[in-house]
């Protein structure tokens, strides 16, 4: 019964994490319509290789809570790819051009 908890939590968080994603990658260029190297790179390359690995979680969640395997594993290895993630946003938001003014 815990395992089907632990795929239940990983889904939600999943598609949790899709939708703000989703919502995100939507804003890119608002209000103005400008889009700097950093948006044209999340637009084309980083947001959709995430909602990529993020669909193949839901459906890896999705299918250990019939299978009943070890779905916490999965949440570990869900979490340290949000982490990877971050990071590599966070270093592309410093090394491309971000149009943050000076």
């Amino acid at each position: 019964m815990t395992e089907r908890k632990f795929a239940g939590i990983g889904v939600f968080i999943s598609v949790f994490v899709l939708l703000i994603v989703y919502y995100t990658s939507s804003n890119i260029g608002f209000p103005d319509g400008h889009f700097t190297k950093f948006d044209e790179f999340c637009k084309e390359v980083l947001f959709p290789i995430f909602i990529a690995v993020n669909l193949i979680f839901i459906i890896v969640f999705a299918t250990l809570f019939f299978v009943k395997k070890k779905a916490r594993y999965g949440i570990v290895f869900y979490m340290l790819t949000l982490i990877i993630f971050s990071v590599i946003f966070y270093y592309f938001s410093m090394n491309l051009e971000n149009g943050q003014g000076g």
